[in-house]
């Protein structure tokens, strides 16, 4: 039995597909990714995902502005956390889905 959703009002469409595109990277979500485990710094965040500090600065940036990290500094560092914590239930959602590991991979697919 196929459960009917509620449609969204244009606010939350807006709001989701800004959401959405900010997630939209692997690096990104990479980055959201080993946050769900605990805060970070970004020299942490680039030991953990083999990403170049300018890049790691550059995706918390993006994560920032679209509320889903949040940052607080302690001298001398700045350690990074999820402020959205519901972005890991709808990535665990989304692994859920069916038909999702038909999704071809691209990076697999140029190696072919």
């Amino acid at each position: 039995m196929m459960v009917q959703a509620e449609p969204l009002g244009g606010a939350d469409i807006e709001r989701f597909a800004e959401v959405l595109k900010a997630l939209a990277s692997p690096a990104r979500l990479r980055i959201v990714n080993i946050l769900a485990g605990g805060e970070r710094t970004v020299t942490e965040l680039c030991e953990q995902s083999g990403l170049k500090q300018s890049l790691v600065s550059q995706q918390l940036k993006i994560l920032r502005l679209n509320h889903i990290v949040s940052s607080r500094k302690e001298v001398p560092h700045t350690y990074y956390s999820l402020k959205e914590r519901n972005v890991i239930r709808m990535l665990n959602c989304l692994s859920r889905c069916e038909g999702m590991d038909s999704v071809p991979d691209r990076n697999n697919a140029k190696e072919a």
